[in-house]
């Protein structure tokens, strides 16, 4: 008999204990980076549900369009919304202080004129006729959209996010996709609640949309004069 072809015992079982393991430190790492990844991901969706919630000129540009205007207007303004608030979170995340630095240097300026600009639609609003206004033209569609994101890409944005990626522990943190997919779907959400809202408000106002011009045009004109005010205190 060949004793060397004989198989120890002991010596498959070893084995197969470290394969066993093996495997369970394999599915417990993937378990761990799973969570992880979900972790990040759910962080990105608080930082883009806390910048698109609080009731701005944006939010109100974007419901005022999609009463008036109808759902591409509104989508338009939450397109340029999300958008923005993508590219302000890979700013942050890239590092590129220079954007940042250059709003806060001229942040009285940039004030001024936002709040200008803001004061300006609330009289264009509470000025056009009360007849609903669908934006069907692409380069209204388009105007729309620049106009949701430039008014998004604000110093106050950017200062939420200079909280918000600190106290989350996102400063240098790897996954950044996720982290800008899940502000993504934040701010997505948001838009979509509005999208809703505006296009409910829309069938109950019909065609008499006048007061709810003026209360939407009185409002901006409210956020230009507090903006003009800040600007200087």
């Amino acid at each position: 008999m060949n004793h060397s072809k004989l198989k120890d015992p002991s010596s498959k079982q070893n084995n197969q204990i470290a394969f066993d393991f093996g495997v369970s430190k394999l599915v417990l790492h993937s378990l761990f980076l799973m969570v992880e990844m979900i972790g990040f991901w759910l962080k990105g969706l608080i930082i883009g549900l806390t910048v698109a919630i609080p009731v701005g000129p944006v939010g109100l540009f974007c419901l005022d369009n999609t009463v008036t205007r109808g759902k591409m207007a509104g989508m338009s303004c939450a397109t340029g919304m999300v958008l923005a608030d993508i590219f302000s979170a890979c700013i942050m995340i890239v590092g590129l202080n220079i954007f940042y630095d250059t709003l806060l240097a001229h942040k009285v300026l940039v004030k001024v004129l936002t709040s200008l600009l803001f004061a300006g639609m609330g009289i264009s609003i509470i000025a056009t006729r009360s007849r609903e206004r669908k934006a069907t033209n692409k380069k209204q569609l388009a105007a729309l959209w620049l106009t949701s994101f430039i008014l998004s890409v604000s110093p106050a944005t950017f200062g939420l996010m200079l909280y918000l990626f600190p106290a989350l522990g996102l400063i240098g943190a790897s996954h950044s996709p996720l982290i800008v997919t899940g502000v993504a779907f934040g701010s997505a959400l948001w838009c979509m609640a509005i999208l809703f809202g505006g296009s409910f408000i829309r069938r109950c106002l019909g065609q008499d949309i006048k007061k709810f011009k003026t209360v939407v045009g009185c409002v901006f004109i409210l956020f230009g004069m507090i903006g003009v005010t800040a600007a200087f205190f």
